[in-house]
């Protein structure tokens, strides 16, 4: 209990947990410009360096944090994940230029494997143990034989600034200019050998929300999954996120609460992400849903107390949905816990069973909010012919609506701004001045209820 009290403590503070939750239309996106090396994967903090030994740029290695973890970088010459790059020469050594700082009881090393399918035909490791060259200093790796019986076909090389288990803060790895070579003759040059080739990339991050996009970037991978959409339900952005088809395994994409969450993303029950300063009682927006497969999309709140969950709420979309529906996931509270939590987070995912999805699901979303009261999406609802304006300025108007139903307005954080008992026929409700944005209206007709999404010009 103490170690889990203690943990809650160290992320509430040194991670700025937010007082309610951030960007819940997804309107707001940042840009960013990166450069990708061209030929190689990277994963990690793998970047452009000026400081070249040859040509304009080198590239550099260096250990960075993810997910309060420190994680080392590491580039491979691969043309698929564990594949090698095909390269018919034979080698006994390979040569590069380093420039590098190891940090105390760390080491940095090379590994090249050269292939005839999945035969081991040679291969070279080398290691760099602590210590710094903070000039341009060449290396060489020599290529043991390992079977005389084939010829090579690929090359595998794989470079990383730490050892995996225990990476170091401090250590990094700038490298150029791999040579080739076989009893001293200079061999082929291998693909963007000097790291002068690199694309850049402009792309939209969703703010304030951690993205399956960051959970392949670590592993080194380009494959989007979380995108910016102009389908929205309200306003001019919405996200749209979907499975990938990795290699032939489906890979979920999802979206989770908070920066740089990806702890979060891989177990949202135990990681709280903002805080809260209410008892909520469900979790509601918006969202439609392609189905592939067996797969479900997933919208699900966890709450937490002094870092241990206290109440959780869950919606599985089964079917298909073409266009925006309201959904909810009502929050069921530990039965001891009769408090107010203080924490929370928030999860979307294609699919409910991450590790036996089945298709390319798409899953659309917009307008999330929590409420302190229950919506009753899923409680009988009120056919309804029309609510309008909407976005509204000074009133309401609302049609089709059986007598002494009533019409309550409320705003983001639950609280009631107006209530007006309605008349069959059309009914009109004086609104008072309230600030611009999005507010709730939710008519109540005996057990028949429905909730739906205005909006204040």
């Amino acid at each position: 209990m103490l170690k889990l009290y203690s943990l809650f403590i160290v992320l509430f503070f040194s991670n700025g947990l937010l007082a309610q939750l951030l960007n819940p239309s997804f309107e707001s996106w940042v840009t960013t410009s990166i450069d990708k090396i061209d030929t190689w994967t990277p994963q990690g903090k793998v970047t452009k360096a000026a400081s070249a030994q040859q040509g304009s740029f080198a590239v550099r290695l260096e250990t960075s944090i993810q997910s309060f973890t420190p994680t080392a970088a590491t580039l491979m010459l691969t043309s698929a994940f564990t594949d090698g790059y095909p390269y018919t020469n034979k080698l006994d050594t390979v040569k590069v230029w380093v420039k590098y700082n190891i940090a105390n009881a760390d080491t940095a090393f090379f590994h090249i494997e050269q292939l005839n399918d999945t035969n081991l035909v040679r291969a070279g490791t080398y290691f760099i143990t602590t210590g710094s060259a903070l000039g341009w200093t060449e290396i060489a790796i020599p290529m043991e034989v390992v079977d005389t019986t084939f010829d090579p076909l690929s090359i595998l090389i794989y470079v990383s600034n730490t050892l995996d288990y225990d990476p170091q803060l401090a250590s990094y790895l700038t490298v150029d200019n791999f040579r080739c070579y076989y009893k001293g003759v200079l061999q082929t040059n291998l693909p963007n050998n000097s790291f002068e080739t690199w694309t850049s990339e402009t792309k939209n991050d969703l703010k304030d929300w951690t993205t399956s996009n960051e959970l392949f970037a670590q592993f080194g991978l380009d494959s989007i999954n979380c995108e910016q959409t102009t389908v929205a339900q309200n306003g001019q952005y919405a996200i749209r996120i979907h499975s990938l088809d990795l290699f032939g395994q489906f890979i979920p994409g999802g979206i989770v609460t908070g920066v740089n969450r990806v702890d979060a993303a891989q177990d949202p029950s135990i990681y709280p992400t903002f805080a809260v300063t209410q008892r909520y009682a469900s979790l509601s927006g918006y969202l439609k849903f392609t189905k592939k497969g067996t797969d479900q999309g997933e919208a699900s709140v966890y709450l937490f107390k002094n870092g241990l969950l206290v109440g959780e709420g869950h919606y599985y979309q089964a079917t298909s949905v073409t266009s925006y529906t309201l959904f909810e996931a009502k929050i069921v509270y530990d039965g001891l816990f009769t408090g107010v939590p203080d924490s929370a987070t928030v999860i979307f995912i294609t699919s409910k069973d991450p590790q036996n999805a089945t298709g390319a699901c798409v899953l659309w979303l917009d307008n999330i909010q929590l409420n302190v009261f229950a919506l009753g999406v899923n409680q009988n609802p009120m056919n309804l012919s029309k609510i309008y304006p909407n976005p509204f300025s000074n009133e309401i108007n609302i049609e089709s609506i059986s007598a002494n139903s009533t019409a309550t307005i409320f705003s983001m954080d639950g609280r009631e701004i107006v209530t007006q008992i309605l008349v069959k026929g059309m009914n009109t409700i004086p609104i008072p001045t309230i600030p611009s944005g999005i507010y709730s209206i939710r008519i109540v007709d005996g057990d028949r209820a429905l909730t739906q999404k205005i909006i204040r010009q």
